[in-house]
């Protein structure tokens, strides 16, 4: 029971590590697609 508690514990911490990292990381729709042929 133990290392199933910590194994949800890891994969929540892993999961919220993935968020912050991703946000910081990803960029808004207007600058990954700022090209002359595409209009937004």
């Amino acid at each position: 029971m133990k290392a199933f508690l910590l194994g949800c514990a890891a994969a929540i911490v892993i999961a919220a590590i993935g968020v912050v990292v991703l946000n910081q990381v990803q960029e808004p729709v207007q600058q990954a697609f700022a090209t002359s042929a595409v209009r937004l």
